[in-house]
């Protein structure tokens, strides 16, 4: 069946993974005459609620700190915690236990009266459960403890990597729910992993790490988050060398999955391991992705509720794109799978480092020429990309009209990468489940649904967006990497070590890592020529 096992890790992985999967709910059909676009068993499992009925829940494993789930629980009306201790104690028993959070109103609503059009509004997130819209299991929740206030946990190499040693000890993880997991599937194909690489880069390189060693050497098609802060744009002698672990966040994954024999030796993983695609974090992207077609959150109660709708606005363009990129790996009737993916994108064997961009939504008088001065690139700047060379690219686009489509073809002819390298695929529109946030600034988009006070079937679809998204491999990597790279050797020449807390702390590791970065760095531009 093509199976893939999803994993999350941080508070904006979630906030993407909950759009994610709210987005693969509404692709369920409930009468014998619809037939799904997608194969659901790519990444739902079928088992058995306590009461014993057919339940899809997602294959997730979803990271994150305690006081990051809010009201969402292992256990809930259809599934429980089945494990049990025995008590050490058998005297009387004081029990202080914390007030419970109350679950976000959009829940309250689900429960009560359905799946009504509903308007979320941003200011009222709290947590990326309140407009969570499926039940996962109980091995899909794992709530790793909470970081003590006094210490800084973004950017600790070695903290992370204690604390998933030690999680993965107390919570029998790997020999527990990930291998049950892969023991449900009858073929399964890679993972599919988003994490925050400041607070959870280190802890899930040691996952892939544990993961590779013990279970699998399947593919990963990873969507790491990168840091709020650019090497371009820090000014070395103002910020302390402890932050610099935050400019860093690529290098967990360099060093786990580059072209350097030896660092792949070292992590013992196969060098066709995966393809990664970096995004800016949520909280980054706030200005950026506010494009003329969207419209920002607004009378928030507090900073934090402000914070927390605008990363919950921002997430959903990003997951758009995730989810629409990998649309083809859950297509019925399609035969791609994530081997395949890497093997396309990584045609030279040295590029494990992709492009993702696009626009959304796309308008049906779209022209040739915006899918240039439209198209946003989420990985790599725009000026990187101007003078770039690209070796592969993957479209995927949904909803166009016959306007849009003949667009779409005739740009495709003026661009010099063609078939096998340029690969297309055309699919119905995105669709916008009640939970999407109303962030466009055409009020028209979603009024007339959220207007209407009548159950959601079949006869009222759910509204659906064109959008564009596009995995590609270029020279405008290397711009990227050589930022880095002379970032660190700025700081070699000056003296300043401590770059990477518990990793990189001498001035031969640094040397070192400066070299890793220029080699992957070849790797993009040695093939301008050709």
């Amino acid at each position: 069946m093509r199976e893939i096992l999803y994993v999350q890790a941080g508070n904006s992985a979630n906030y993407i993974g909950t759009h994610f999967w709210n987005t693969q709910e509404s692709y369920f059909t409930y009468s014998d005459d619809e037939d799904p676009i997608v194969d659901h068993d790519v990444s739902f499992r079928e088992g058995q609620t306590i009461q014993g009925d057919p339940m899809y829940c997602p294959r997730l494993i979803a990271f994150d700190h305690k006081v990051n789930f809010g009201a969402l629980a292992k256990a809930n009306n259809f599934f429980s915690d089945s494990v049990s201790y025995a008590p050490l104690w058998n005297q009387s028993i004081t029990e202080h236990e914390q007030e419970p959070i109350e679950p976000h109103v959009y829940q309250t609503h689900l429960q009560a009266e359905g799946d009504l059009p509903f308007s979320t509004d941003a200011s009222t997130i709290r947590y990326w459960s309140d407009f969570n819209r499926v039940f996962y299991t109980p091995r899909t929740i794992q709530m790793v403890p909470d970081v003590s206030g006094w210490r800084n946990s973004e950017g600790d190499w070695s903290l992370g990597h204690e604390t998933f040693e030690r999680f993965n000890d107390e919570t029998q993880l790997m020999e527990g729910s990930v291998r049950l997991f892969l023991e449900e599937c009858n073929s399964f194909q890679g993972l599919q992993l988003t994490a925050d690489t400041t607070t959870f880069g280190s802890f899930s390189h040691s996952f892939l790490l544990a993961f590779h060693d013990e279970l699998s050497t399947a593919p990963c098609l990873s969507f790491p988050l990168m840091a709020d802060a650019v090497p371009s744009d820090v000014n070395i002698e103002d910020v302390e060398p402890i932050i610099f672990s935050l400019n860093l966040h690529t290098h967990p994954l360099l060093r786990t999955e580059n072209s350097c024999k030896k660092d792949c030796q070292r992590c013992r993983i196969p060098s066709r391991t995966g393809q990664y695609f970096s995004y800016e974090r949520p909280s980054t992207k706030s200005e950026k992705v506010a494009q003329k077609s969207f419209r920002r959150v607004s009378k928030a109660r507090s900073d934090r509720a402000k914070s927390q709708g605008s990363i919950y606005q921002d997430s959903s363009v990003l997951s758009a794109h995730i989810e629409n990129s990998s649309v083809p790996l859950r297509l019925k009737g399609h035969t791609e799978n994530i081997p395949s993916f890497c093997s396309h994108l990584n045609v030279h064997g040295s590029q494990r480092f992709s492009q993702i961009g696009g626009f959304f939504p796309v308008a049906a008088s779209i022209k040739p020429q915006d899918f240039v001065n439209q198209f946003y690139d989420f990985s790599a700047s725009r000026q990187s990309l101007i003078d770039a060379t690209f070796y592969t690219r993957r479209d995927v686009t949904r909803g166009f009209s016959s306007n849009a489509l003949h667009a779409y073809d005739e740009w495709c002819s003026r661009t010099p990468i063609k078939e096998p390298y340029a690969v297309s695929t055309h699919s119905l529109g995105y669709p916008l489940p009640s939970s999407f946030p109303d962030i466009f600034q055409d009020e028209n988009i979603l009024h007339d649904y959220r207007k209407r006070n009548t159950q959601i079937t079949s006869d009222l679809p759910l509204p659906s967006l064109a959008m564009c998204t596009t995995l590609s491999t270029s020279t405008g990597t290397a711009s990227m990497l050589a930022d880095y790279a002379k970032f660190i050797q700025t700081c070699v020449d000056r003296g300043k070590t401590g770059i990477l807390a518990g990793k990189i702390e001498s001035m031969d590791d640094m040397k070192e890592l400066v070299n890793d970065l220029w080699t992957i760095h070849d790797g993009y531009s040695e093939y301008t020529d050709d």
